[in-house]
């Protein structure tokens, strides 16, 4: 069996990697585009975490079990589980509140980073633990939770001021735990890595194009414009970008580094490698900043997608992809037989570009008052499920506003229309589960200093 190294990372949008808005340093990532299976049109599932990530980790749909807001359904095929049934050690690592053991994300994993502690005790400072542990403790009731909060926010806003440690944990931290990990085993490993680094609120890094921006006025910038959103200065909004692409640029050395060490530990010659980010960053381009679930464009959709392995040659995929491809790829790979509720296909599989007609899909919020977005890879249909209003345009040209097709684009309009309507149909006639959880304040506070409003 072959040792499978699955790698996401938080916010990074498709043309921040390759194109003329990638930094001209990356080095990692251009290769990978080069040498790898590389998907030109690929798209995230949802554009936001809590719901891509039920897609990436299952092959199936959001929509298909209705439970974003809990987290990962009881139902809901695990790769993690799979593979762990078919002999791997499996390793979860991340530190993204939305994805731990709260929202049942670590099914299927023999070690999980937030759950286990792996022999990584020493690497979080004493201070740190015991101001966390403080901050859980006193989010007992809501009232206090809010306050924590608002002190947190202003100390930012005002000072420049991170209360507490970071928000999510630096590459090179969660490098060295993969390591450690992978050294202890002896088995087939399946490695799964998500890294929050690209994600707000972005923070300056030495050698990058951020060198120079304090990290006091990074965290006051970010406070700043999370609150302001699209009515932002259009120069804070140049300076955000600037961290971002500095944060690119770090991850971008960080994930050389640890293709690197996994060579040396696990070998990557007979290793399956894949990797992909969650959704993408929108910089008030339409009037969306960061990652709003309503956000259905490019900026936040259009995603990387890249595959490695033996028996995967280097080539460029332009048929459409979407999160659901990436569990039944993997598994495929394994020799694992798929859970029946995937929805993707093999992109790995020599057959796959014959599906030149083949349509993906992305879901905002509910499928009964959210956005649906899907496209062939050249236009596009946007469909508000509340107001009933579309948006129908090239892939690469979307107008801010309304646009209808012309009248020679009213065939192609019919059927992406009828391609939307079939999704929805089955969604509709899908098997649901509607899972109860129970989400501390803790949690909830932790995702509201990331910047999410619910």
């Amino acid at each position: 069996m072959k040792n499978i190294v699955f790698i996401t990372v938080d916010s990074l949008r498709a043309d921040y990697v390759s194109g003329r808005k990638a930094p001209e340093s990356l080095e990692t990532l251009p290769r990978m585009t080069e040498e790898w299976l590389t998907c030109s049109t690929a798209y995230a599932n949802a554009p936001y975490t809590k719901q891509s990530f039920l897609s990436i980790l299952s092959g199936s749909y959001p929509w298909t079990f209705e439970s974003a807001e809990t987290g990962f359904d009881p139902d809901r095929g695990h790769i993690a589980e799979r593979l762990s049934e078919a002999g791997y050690a499996t390793g979860g690592f991340h530190s993204n509140t939305y994805l731990s053991p709260t929202y049942n994300y670590d099914r299927g994993f023999d070690y999980y980073l937030g759950r286990d502690s792996g022999g990584d005790e020493g690497t979080e400072s004493r201070f740190a633990s015991l101001f966390n542990t403080a901050v859980e403790r006193a989010v007992a009731t809501e009232v206090l939770s809010e306050l924590i909060y608002w002190t947190y926010r202003n100390a930012g806003k005002q000072l420049g001021i991170q209360l507490g440690s970071n928000l999510y944990k630096p590459a090179e931290e969660l490098n060295q735990r993969i390591v450690n990990w992978t050294q202890q085993q002896s088995e087939p490993v399946f490695v799964w890595a998500h890294y929050m680094d690209v994600h707000n609120p972005y923070y300056p890094h030495e050698g990058t194009v951020s060198e120079g921006i304090s990290r006091r006025r990074a965290v006051k910038l970010f406070h700043k414009v999370n609150e302001q959103r699209s009515e932002a200065a259009e120069s804070d909004i140049n300076t955000l970008e600037r961290l971002y692409r500095g944060e690119i640029e770090y991850f971008d050395r960080q994930l050389g580094h640890l293709l690197e060490r996994l060579d040396e530990t696990i070998g990557l010659e007979e290793t399956l490698l894949v990797f992909t980010s969650d959704h993408g960053e929108a910089f008030n381009e339409k009037g969306c900043v960061f990652h709003p679930g309503s956000a259905l464009y490019e900026e936040n959709t259009h995603i990387p997608v890249m595959i490695d392995g033996p028996d995967i040659r280097g080539s460029k995929i332009e048929t459409p992809v979407s999160h659901i491809d990436l569990v039944p790829t993997i598994l495929k790979r394994a020799g694992v037989e798929l859970p029946e509720s995937v929805d993707g296909r093999d992109i790995a599989g020599r057959d796959f570009e014959t599906a030149s007609d083949r349509v993906v899909f992305t879901e905002s919020y509910d499928h009964e008052d959210g956005g649906l977005m899907c496209t062939d890879g050249e236009y596009k249909l946007i469909r508000d499920l509340e107001t009933g209003e579309e948006v129908f345009c090239r892939r690469n040209a979307e107008p801010e506003n309304i646009n209808q097709p012309d009248e020679n684009e009213s065939v192609i309009y019919d059927r992406l229309a009828g391609a939307l309507d079939d999704h929805m149909q089955s969604v509709t006639d899908a098997e649901v589960t509607d899972t109860d959880g129970d989400i501390s304040e803790n949690v909830r506070l932790q995702l509201r200093k990331l910047g999410y409003k619910e």
